[in-house]
């Protein structure tokens, strides 16, 4: 047997400074021993627990006494780490890297989505241990070509869902003309032809942004995303959008993206009970309206080594830092809508979560004050704290009921024989706080190890 640990080698602690590329195990089965499993399923950890792993797939999962283990085999031994499945974040934003000002960032950096930013963003969830994401809105040529290239092997990064542009009623602002990210949806016939056409050019994921579209609009776009096998991640902010958006037509695991935002209590219950009873489910991206509030507590959060690791164009880096530094956070538009809305907003999560509604884990990341580096284990830490969602319970959410809203359900999101070996390694519990969830010390995706 060949023998690796992660106390020593390229899986020491040190090794958290992942590079760029994944390494192929010399191996035909790799053993992961002495582990500490949480498979994702929501049962109890398994201690003294051994995964078996061949090519990409995951063979076997058991303890130490139930698996028999290939005499040729790769053993690695994580020492009693805390093994788990590859988070899955069903919101994120590839062309931004966590930037304060949207129109700047844009208007000066549109025409490096390939060479720099989308590269940098891909890597640094992968090193998160976010294996698998759904990208909610980006430029079509781009978001296709860097899904392309991470399929095909050039690029490292997560498996990669895509939703194309936002179907919106009005473009989006602050990019140019030249970035398509926004296809205008004038009728309910539109609505529907442009969701024909996406569904042709092989998106995941149909997004609608804009409460100015109507019921109708809505309804038709809900509708032929439905007939087309794929679900819909909608949105939109106000109450009575919501209750518009869940009339129209959003169903089982459908998402509303920042359901929550806005100063009203609590939704009226004909609202609560579709949520529940059609079984859509909650994408609040908390950390998405926290990040700025946490920079402007914590400034040392600009200093994160993994920010600078992630991101290796200097001049990307130094516009970044300096979109902070040089404005007063206190009067940026995230930082006020967050104080103004925050008892709200957590009030509505709390009471949905206690009625039974689904969550996902979705951070938004790469949005201002966001970071992809931190976005998903900020997420997780917060969904305990503002709805009292059990730690495991979080962890599902964040592994096997976002697979399930990605449809990947047989594929990704759980440690279980034929599913994709992702996986992380994690040195910490996070069983007894979430924060142990930026330990992560190494991340396997398809049995490769990212290094």
């Amino acid at each position: 047997m060949v023998w690796r640990s992660v106390i020593g080698g390229v899986m020491a602690a040190g090794a958290m400074a992942l590079a760029s590329c994944v390494s192929t195990p010399p191996s035909d089965i790799v053993v992961i021993t002495d582990a500490r499993i949480i498979d994702g399923l929501g049962g109890a950890p398994m201690d003294d627990g051994v995964i078996l792993i061949q090519d990409d797939r995951i063979l076997a999962v058991g303890g130490a006494d139930e698996i028999s283990v290939p005499a040729d085999a790769e053993i690695i031994d994580v020492d009693g780490k805390t093994v788990m499945p590859g988070l899955v974040d069903v919101h994120v934003h590839f062309d931004i890297l966590g930037h304060a000002n949207y129109g700047h960032w844009f208007g000066t950096y549109e025409d490096r989505m390939r060479s720099d930013i989308m590269p940098s963003a891909a890597q640094a969830m992968l090193r998160a241990g976010v294996t698998s994401v759904r990208d909610l809105g980006a430029d079509v040529d781009n978001i296709f070509w860097l899904r392309d290239e991470i399929e095909a092997g050039r690029l490292p990064g997560p498996r990669t869902f895509i939703a194309g542009p936002f179907l919106r009623k009005t473009p989006t602002s602050f990019v140019s003309t030249d970035y398509v990210d926004t296809w205008v949806i004038e009728s309910p016939e539109v609505g529907r032809e442009k969701v024909r056409r996406l569904i042709d050019m092989g998106v995941d994921v149909i997004k609608t942004q804009d409460e100015a579209l109507s019921k109708a609009e809505l309804a038709a776009i809900y509708d032929e995303a439905h007939k087309g096998g794929l679900r819909v991640a909608s949105h939109i902010y106000a109450a009575d959008a919501v209750e518009t958006a869940l009339e129209a037509g959003l169903g089982p695991y459908d998402t509303i993206e920042h359901i929550g935002v806005n100063q009203d209590q609590n939704y009226n219950q004909n609202v609560v009970s579709l949520i529940v009873e059609n079984r859509v489910a909650m994408a609040p991206t908390i950390i998405a309206l926290e990040g700025v509030k946490m920079i402007i507590n914590d400034p040392a959060l600009l200093e994160d080594e993994a920010w600078r690791r992630d991101i290796p164009a200097e001049d990307l880096y130094a516009d970044i830092q300096r979109s902070y530094r040089e404005t007063d956070l206190s009067q940026h538009a995230i930082f006020i809508r967050s104080e103004a809305d925050r008892m709200g907003r957590f009030s509505k999560l709390k009471h949905l979560y206690d009625n039974g509604a689904i969550f996902a884990i979705s951070s938004d990341s790469g949005t201002r004050g966001n970071p992809h580096h931190n976005a998903m284990w900020r997420e997780m830490v917060l969904t305990e704290q503002v709805t009292g969602m059990p730690r495991m319970g979080v962890i599902v959410a964040a592994t096997a009921v976002n697979a399930k809203i990605l449809g990947a359900e047989d594929e990704i999101g759980t440690l279980e024989p034929g599913k994709y070996a992702d996986i992380i390694i994690i040195d910490g519990d996070p069983l007894e706080d979430l924060a142990a969830m930026s330990q992560i010390v190494a991340v396997y995706k398809g049995g490769a190890l990212v290094e």
